[in-house]
């Protein structure tokens, strides 16, 4: 078996974006986690157009199920006979509360921190072994400028529940790192792009549309990811074209 992916929220977006790629590639097995795995919700992903030696996998994965993660695991070993994975995009997450802080709710924090924080960390709980297994294994987190604490006054946004969770997945991921020197870890800002969630974004800022196609924004997260080194950029927090993005 060649490099095997895996990327969680690949049935839309930048995770579609991105599966798209690596199925483009040769010798590639793409594991895409999302929640529903049906034949109707995966019609998309199923019809992608795939490079020699490459397949796709669907597994079932909810981030904030609490056992869902150690499932899919379970489920690759022991259907698929996954052995190792190279690469995790932990890409998923959600963005559901938008308003000033004194209108946050406890449940909107922590629904935000179940997926976004709570989500990775199971994830990755699970999936250590396989990706340890790996020659150079890469763990990337789809971060955001929302979380720099040093942009707060610069970046106008209501999504402050999305940004607290993000700071906590930052350091999380960074931990990660810190703990498996065999791992390379990597932060990554997309960049506001055209998706449900950029186009929120941008409206709230006066702009007609997100600047960046998920096309864009794919590209320059692979490109981080391809030349992510342990020995030039540990756990390095940067944007889509490489750019360090303050703490």
């Amino acid at each position: 078996m060649g490099q095997v992916i895996f990327i969680t929220g690949a049935n839309r977006g930048i995770g579609k974006g991105l599966a798209a790629h690596y199925l483009g590639e040769t010798d590639t097995t793409v594991i895409a986690a999302i929640r529903n795995v049906s034949e109707e919700n995966t019609k998309e992903l199923r019809s992608l157009p795939k490079g020699s030696g490459s397949q796709l996998i669907l597994v079932p994965l909810s981030l904030d199920i609490p056992s869902s993660a150690a499932e899919a695991i379970a489920e690759l070993q022991t259907k698929h006979h996954i052995e190792h994975i190279d690469i995790v995009l932990a890409n998923a997450g959600i963005c559901n509360h938008w308003g000033p802080v004194v209108d946050m709710t406890d449940e909107d924090v922590l629904s935000h921190f179940e997926v976004n924080t709570l989500g990775p960390l199971r994830l990755f709980r699970a999936i250590a072994p396989l990706l340890l297994n790996a020659s150079q294994p890469k763990f990337v987190y789809t971060s955001t400028l929302l979380a720099s604490l040093d942009e707060i006054e610069r970046i106008p946004s209501m999504a402050t529940a999305y940004g607290m969770s993000k700071v906590a997945g930052n350091y999380l991921v960074r931990k990660i790192e810190a703990e498996n020197p065999k791992l390379i870890a990597l932060l990554v800002d997309p960049g506001l792009v055209q998706t449900d969630m950029g186009s929120r974004n941008a409206q709230f800022i006066g702009l007609e549309k997100a600047p960046l196609t998920v096309q864009d924004t794919v590209q320059g997260i692979i490109k981080q990811v391809k030349g992510a080194q342990k020995s030039t950029s540990p756990g390095q927090f940067v944007n889509y074209l490489g750019e360090k993005v303050p703490w």
